[in-house]
This record gives C-alpha cells, sequence and structure tokens, in this order.
C-alpha cells in the first residue's frame, strides 16, 4: 500500500504510477487524518509514503499521520519525496515521525515542477514540461530498484542545504492570514472541495481560511480557475500550475484557465 499526500498533484502522479506499476493500493493519507484512519494491515504488501518536500522536510499533515500510523505485517518500507529542488531531510523526519513503529529500507526522490509559488516564480511551461518528461524517467528508475528489492538512501536529489535550519521555519509561514479573495471569485466552491484539510469554508458564497494554519501546499491557489486566490503580494502575477491528473481524476472535471 501506498499513503499519499498531495497538494498540487505532483506527489499524486508519482505514487500512482508507481501503485500502478507494482500492483499496490493507495490511501489518501489527508482523508485518513480526516478520518482518524490510521491503524492498517499491510498482509505482507510492500509500504509506501510518497509525499512532497516542503521548507526541506515534511508537510504538517504527513507528520501528523506518520507520527500516529501503525502497519500490522509490512513488508519493504519506502518513501518518495518529490521535490522542486532537493528533498533536504525528509526520510530523516518521516523516520523520527514514525518512532520505530515502520523502519525504511530504502528512499527515494522525484524532481518535480516547484510549485511554491509564494516563494519563487514558478517554471515556465516550456521548463515545467521538460522537468515532468525527465521525472518519468526518474520514476522508471525507482520501479525498478524496488523490484529489485535495493535498500538504502537511493535519493539523488539530496542536496547539501542545511535542511534543519530551513525547516525550523515551516511553522512560522504555516499561517493561513495571508490568503485573500479577490474580485474575481466566481463562488465555485473548488478551493472547498480541494483543500486536503479542509481548512476552507465558504460562507456567504465567499470562501474563508477556518483554520489559523494549513500545510501550505497551495493547492487552492494553484488551481482556481479564475486566478482569484492570493497569498500576500509574493503571488500576484505569478503563474499558476498543477498536475492535471490529480484534479481531474479527483473532481471529476476538467478544470481550464
Amino acid at each position: 500500500m501506498i499513503f499519499s499526500f498531495s497538494g498540487t498533484g505532483n506527489s499524486y502522479a508519482v505514487g500512482r504510477r508507481v501503485a500502478d506499476e507494482l500492483g499496490l493500493g493507495m490511501v489518501d493519507l489527508a482523508a485518513a487524518v480526516r478520518y482518524g484512519r490510521y491503524s492498517y494491515d499491510a498482509r505482507g504488501e510492500d509500504v509506501g509514503f510518497v509525499f512532497p518536500v516542503y521548507f526541506g522536510g515534511l508537510p504538517s499533515m504527513v507528520r501528523e499521520f506518520a507520527s500516529g500510523v501503525t502497519v500490522a505485517n509490512p513488508g519493504r518500507v519506502f518513501c518518495i519525496a518529490t521535490c522542486g529542488g532537493d528533498s533536504g531531510g525528509a526520510p530523516e523526519l518521516l523516520s523520527e515521525a514514525l518512532g520505530g513503529r515502520l523502519r525504511l529500507d530504502a528512499c527515494y526522490d522525484v524532481l518535480m515542477p516547484d510549485r511554491a509559488i509564494f516563494a519563487s516564480e514558478p517554471p515556465s511551461p516550456e521548463e515545467e514540461a521538460r522537468i515532468l518528461e525527465e521525472s518519468e524517467a526518474e520514476v522508471a528508475g525507482i520501479v525498478g530498484s524496488l523490484r529489485a528489492g535495493e535498500s538504502g538512501d537511493l535519493r539523488t536529489h539530496a542536496g547539501g542545504t542545511d535542511w534543519r535550519s530551513v525547516h525550523q521555519m515551516y511553522d512560522g509561514f504555516r499561517s493561513t492570514e495571508p490568503f485573500a479573495v479577490t474580485e474575481a471569485c466566481i463562488e465555485c466552491r473548488v478551493c472547498e472541495d480541494i483543500c486536503p484539510e479542509q481548512a476552507i469554508k465558504v460562507y456567504h458564497r465567499k470562501p474563508v481560511w477556518d483554520e489559523e494554519r494549513c500545510s501550505l501546499c497551495m493547492g487552492c491557489l494553484q488551481i482556481c480557475p479564475k486566478q482569484a486566490i492570493e497569498y500576500g503580494e509574493s503571488t500576484r502575477g505569478r503563474r499558476r500550475s498543477y498536475n492535471r491528473s490529480f484534479y481531474e481524476r479527483s473532481l471529476g472535471l476538467k478544470l481550464r484557465y
């Protein structure tokens, strides 16, 4: 089984391909947290965690899930971190959160388009297409490695940054206060529907961030069909993007800008 968390679709796309190639089931990690589903029986099946890297480490929801999950009868255990630059300390933090209840046999990473729109200018459509094409080869290599039963830290984008110092800033940035809705909002409620933490509620026909903090996945901002959501001043005028396979599958509709 694969536990997957995805905000804008990169990790979903990687997890879906690995699951299909290896015949594994997928579990929506966000839904598991929402409904308190922390106990599983793998029945000898391999267990994977697929998630994006935020601030050099784990998204808060992945940390929360890993801190409580128990899996009986696991096969080999692996993780795949999708990253826009390097994968930092994601495996180390996952191991810490798992607390010895599960031990990672293999760790991988995949370079994907950077969706942290609040922090940097997104890649151009041409650059994004190139990165996605190259990621296909990386995922194929991971599938081959998993089939071969390879072990260890097998990442190719680990990087050399001081990831602990970077990740210490994460919780301070998770405030939902900077989110705002512009007059372009058409009250479609897509943001409310796709928020993995259900932090958005529509009151008086306008979305409101009903929680003080979120994982900062940027899904609401990236897939808004009218680009009517901003995160402070840093996102204004910046290109929006998300992985089409994730949201077309999740929502059952095609979203177009």
